[in-house]
């Protein structure tokens, strides 16, 4: 992956859709091994191990696999999750919250722990995908944008825990992206051109931008870790 990290096969969770599945495409573009973690099977054949990556027995026996197949895991990109119920705090649904942080959170740790178990000194790193929603406050993200920060400082924590194991941590927050998710919501009436001047650049991202960025810490930037990298046309640079 880089010139002191010899990581060729990278696990990319949600790698089936939307901006995992253009780290997928810009992995391989870049010759490297990819295997993903997700409930559907990656269209384009790529080698998918169908693992919810809140069941930590599905996951240890998807590491397992994956690792059989196609050798020692030194990458990984969590790009899987669930949305948020765009609710008010006072009617959101506790169980449908612990589910979210249940998914983004503790999946995430799941997947990133069983593969470091297995390095056995080889050194590796990983992309965690945070959000926008994870900077400052909004309404109606009392459970999205807190899972999403959760998550910006377990890449902080993990970062450091593991550095001396050679793995290197950070975390993407994409901002607004047009995924097939977001092309479904604007199919149904959600108008983005609020969003659109909002953002200093003008537009949404396309999911292959979110997957430079991604690819970059993962594979170029040895000497980072423990960052969270806004990629967002500016959103979050706005003061009012």
């Amino acid at each position: 992956m880089s010139s002191n990290i010899e990581a060729q096969h990278v696990v990319v969770t949600g790698g089936s859709s939307g901006i995992g599945a253009a780290v997928v495409a810009r992995l391989q573009e870049q010759g490297h091994t990819v295997t993903v973690f997700d409930l559907a099977e990656a269209p384009d054949g790529t080698p998918t191990e169908i693992v919810d990556a809140t069941d930590e027995a599905a996951v240890i026996a998807a590491v397992e696999s994956a690792t059989a197949r196609a050798g020692v895991i030194t990458g990984l990109v969590t790009c899987h999750g669930i949305r948020g119920q765009f609710v008010p705090a006072l009617e959101m649904s506790l169980d449908r919250l612990r589910l979210l942080y249940n998914v983004h959170l503790v999946g995430t740790l799941s997947v990133a722990r069983e593969i470091v178990r297995r390095l056995n000194g080889v050194p590796a790193s990983f992309v965690f995908i945070s959000s926008t929603t994870a900077y400052r406050g909004w309404a109606q993200q009392a459970d999205y944008g807190t899972a999403k920060a959760a998550v910006m400082q377990l890449t902080e924590n993990l970062a450091v825990e593991w550095a001396p194991l050679g793995v290197r941590v950070n975390a993407v927050a994409p901002g607004h992206t047009l995924t097939p998710m977001v092309q479904d919501m604007i199919d149904k009436g959600y108008d983005t051109a609020p969003v659109a001047q909002r953002t200093p650049l003008g537009r949404l991202a396309a999911p292959s931008e979110q997957a430079d960025a991604i690819c970059y810490l993962l594979t170029q930037a040895t000497y980072v870790t423990g960052q969270c990298l806004a990629v967002d046309g500016g959103w979050t640079a706005v003061g009012k």
